[in-house]
């Protein structure tokens, strides 16, 4: 059991500083907010594990990121029509691995969580795959907007967006 609890804080760690590095090298100060913010959301999914690790109480893992990070990408493509808020299109493949990292981790937390007889175990890690989910459809959205900036917003999935 103390495996799949070291794995997972690795792979929250590793996460974290990819949106803290990424955050880093945004231009645009809205889309560093949501990289910032999913930097939290992956320290904070580490700090659960190495509470449910000691077998402690578990911090509340449901979070409201997918709407902050609609609102953050709504003002991004307002953006678009004076030509300030365009992504870099060199930034794709970061966004796509992104989206590999998140969908990577949503898989774990359900198979592991699959895998559990341990009910405490079970819930967190079913709650924590959902939580990546979020993250997945947030850089499927980044990945959508900055492959099809104009037409983005209309065709996103916010609006097909299935609450947890």
């Amino acid at each position: 059991m103390k495996n799949i609890f070291k794995f997972a804080i690795e792979f929250e760690q590793e996460n974290q500083k990819f949106y803290n590095d990424c955050a880093a090298k945004a231009n645009n100060k809205k889309l560093k907010q949501v990289f910032n913010r999913l930097a939290e959301e992956e320290k904070k999914h580490e700090e659960i594990i190495r509470d449910l690790a000691k077998t402690e109480e578990i911090a509340k893992v449901e979070s409201d990121i997918v709407n902050d990070a609609k609102e953050v990408f709504t003002e991004v493509t307002k953006d678009f029509a004076t030509d300030k808020g365009v992504l870099p299109e060199d930034q794709l493949s970061v966004y796509k691995e992104a989206l590999e990292l998140e969908s990577k981790s949503h898989d774990y937390y359900k198979e592991k969580a699959a895998e559990t007889d341990d009910e405490l175990v079970k819930v967190t890690f079913e709650k924590l795959a959902i939580e990546e989910k979020k993250h997945e459809n947030i850089m499927h959205n980044l990945v959508t907007m900055v492959e099809r900036p104009k037409t983005w917003l209309e065709d996103a999935e916010w609006y097909h967006h299935q609450d947890y």
